[in-house]
Order: structure tokens, then sequence, then C-alpha cells
């Protein structure tokens, strides 16, 4: 269930410069309706490299920042389909919840779907969303009601897998099926086969993993995979090898997909790690290299890791070897990630100039409201 998180994990410190400029070029230039998007956009994905740096209370004081900056910049332009964009920092407070270990206090803030149906207010901060102000938004996001239905199912199975309680992450499954789209249910499919497993149901887990038709070849890969995970808990090794050896004969042939990098390298991750405990050390080691070249077109730090300590495991006396242990250290050393620093030593926040200019940006960003009101209904409320 990893597959809606499709951002890849560049160096943070390049990462977090580039959106300081982008937030930095923005502020100066007038409020018009796709520059608000713009910078709304690049405050969502500077929270999230706050909390990947590991301060999810920095993340959080950006979110809220976020928030009261179109609060105030929808009163200013007397333009409500600007508040269509707090969507996103309230849903992202959510998921701070989640990884802060407060699964069920994240889940009002994936549940925006039954608001918008029902058309019923709602605040998410100080951004207040009136009965009457949803068509606004939804003329301003059409694609919202998608989002919407998608963190709906997704993100409330997370949290309730986050919880430890395989019980009602099963019981949210079945509730989820009875509302939710048809096109959610490959989530929610994939959500009963995680719960299943961790309860120790592993045939249950491989039956509904077989039974479930894939709308997609992407999604073919996804319950190939979970067919295989079933299959070894299950106590089928031989079938589980047999799925695992030919998805590997696909996967190191296969060209990286330029709409889903980060999808594919996260899955050859799962693919690898699975190899390698069906004691296939040939295959696992030729997908931890695949992942590494993968890695050199589409950088992912806390993947490159795992695929060089995959490779080093799988053949420590490789002639690449040395080149792989010096990666590692290089990245043991001076990652920005707190999933990388954490290999080594206790997870804190990292004071880091970059981290801190970034913090800054956001902030003077969120400090200029715009121009006078009269400009700003001119170029953001307007239609097109």
């Amino acid at each position: 269930m990893t597959d809606c998180d499709r951002q890849l994990r560049p160096p943070l410190d390049t990462w977090a410069a580039g959106l300081r400029r982008d937030l930095e070029s923005a502020g100066r230039e007038e409020w018009t309706r796709s520059r608000v998007r713009s910078v709304s956009a690049s405050m969502n994905l500077a929270a999230l490299v706050i909390a990947h740096a590991g301060d999810l209370r920095a993340a959080e004081r950006l979110c809220h920042t976020e928030l009261a900056w179109l609060r105030r910049l929808a009163s200013e332009c007397a333009d409500v389909s600007v508040l269509g964009h707090a969507v996103q920092p309230w849903i992202n407070l959510g998921r701070l919840r989640v990884l802060a270990g407060q699964p069920d206090a994240s889940l009002p803030h994936f549940r925006l779907i039954e608001d918008l149906r029902a058309r019923t207010p709602v605040r998410l901060g100080p951004c207040p969303i009136e009965s009457g102000t949803w068509d606004s938004v939804l003329a301003a996001e059409p694609d919202l009601p998608d989002v919407l239905w998608n963190v709906f199912v997704l993100d409330q199975l997370k949290a309730r897998l986050r919880s430890g309680n395989s019980a009602h992450a099963l019981t949210a499954a079945k509730t989820l099926r009875s509302v939710a789209p048809t096109g959610t249910h490959r989530f929610i499919a994939e959500g009963e086969i995680i719960a299943l497993l961790r309860a120790g149901r592993a045939e249950e887990a491989l039956e509904t993993a077989v039974r479930f038709v894939p709308p997609t070849i992407s999604d073919e890969i996804a319950f190939l995979l979970h067919q295989i995970a079933a299959a070894t808990a299950a106590g089928k090794p031989g079938h589980a090898r047999r799925l695992a050896t030919g998805l590997a004969a696909v996967v190191t042939q296969s060209a990286v997909p330029s709409a889903e990098p980060a999808t594919f390298l996260r899955r050859t991750k799962h693919l690898a790690v699975l190899l390698e405990t069906l004691d296939a050390p040939r295959f696992a080691l030729a997908v931890h290299l695949r992942g590494i070249d993968a890695c050199r077109e589409h950088p992912d730090e806390p993947l490159y890791l795992a695929f060089t300590e995959g490779a080093l495991r799988m053949a420590p006396d490789h002639q690449q070897a040395s080149r792989w242990r010096s990666a590692r250290e290089k990245l043991l050393a001076g990652s920005l990630y707190a999933e990388v620093r954490g290999r080594r030593r206790p997870v804190g926040k990292r004071e880091h100039p970059a981290v801190r200019e970034l913090i800054a940006a956001v902030e003077a960003a969120a400090a200029r409201v715009g121009p006078p009101a009269r400009v700003i209904v001119d170029t953001i409320a307007e239609p097109g």
C-alpha cells in the first residue's frame, strides 16, 4: 500500500533548496490563481521535506502556516475557491498524526469526501468551507472528489494498520468496500491482504491476492508481490520462488516507467527482500543491482541505501563491493533523511542550513498575502 506515495526522495538539501527558490520567486510576483496553486503545492512539499528530516513538529507548524495564509488570502480576494487548497495541508496534518503514533486522531482528516458529498460545513483549521462553498471549490478543483475518495480509503486503512490492530483494519476494509467507488477497491484488497498477513492468516491472504482481478498491469505486479509474500508466509516457498524469480526476470529487463518511478523502485525493493527471504541470492542480487541503476537515473536516497546494503549482503566480495561500501558510508554519514540517519544513531531533527532556509521561505511567502484586494479579485476570482 505504498503506491500512493509516488514522490521520489532525492538528496534532501537539494530538494529543500529547489523549493526555497520556488517560494522566493513566487513571493516577488502577484497572486494569480495559478500562482496560488503553485505556492500551495510548494508549501505542501516543504512540509514533507521537513517531516523526512525528522522534525514532525516543524512540519506540522508549516501546515498550520499554510492554512492561515490561505484563510487570509481568501478573505483578501473574496474568492472562496482559494479555500480548496486547504484540503491538502489538512490531510497532511492527519498523516503527521499517524507518524506521531496517533492514528485515531488522524481519521477526521481523511473523511472530507463525506463532507463534500453532503455539502456539510467544515473547518479545516482556520479555513471555513460553508455548504455553498463546496461548489466553488469543485469548479476550481474538478479532480477533488477522486483525490478525496483515495484519501478516504488509503489513509484510513494505513492509519488502522499503523495502530497494530489487524481486526480493526479488516473491519474498516469491509466498511469501506460498502461505500467507496470500485476504483478504490484495489486499495481495499491490499489493506485486507496486509491485515490478514499480520494476523497470521496467510492462506486467506493468498486467496484474497489470487482472487482479486487487477485493473492495470501496474496493479497486476502489486498483487503478484502480495501473492509471493502470502505464499511465503503460508509455507509454500516453492510456489513463491517460482513467482518471484519470474517477476525478477521481468523487473531486471524493464525500463523505469516515467509516470511512476517511485512506485517501480519501491516494488523492486519489495521483490528483492522477498527473494532474499526465499533463499534466491542470485536473483535477489540482480534485482538489487537493477535498483541501484534505477536510483542513479531517479534519485531516492533511502531506497539507494537499501539496494546498496542488499547487494552487499548478497555479494560481499563482488568487484563493486568497495564502491557500494563507500556509497553506504557516505549516505549514513551525510544524509538528512531521518530514515537513513536512524540506521546508525537515534533519530532526532537535524539542523541544516537548507532545512532552516526552507522553513523561513515558507513563512516569508505566507506573510506576503498579496496586493490590494481589488487587484487580487481581478487576477484570481475571474474564471480561467
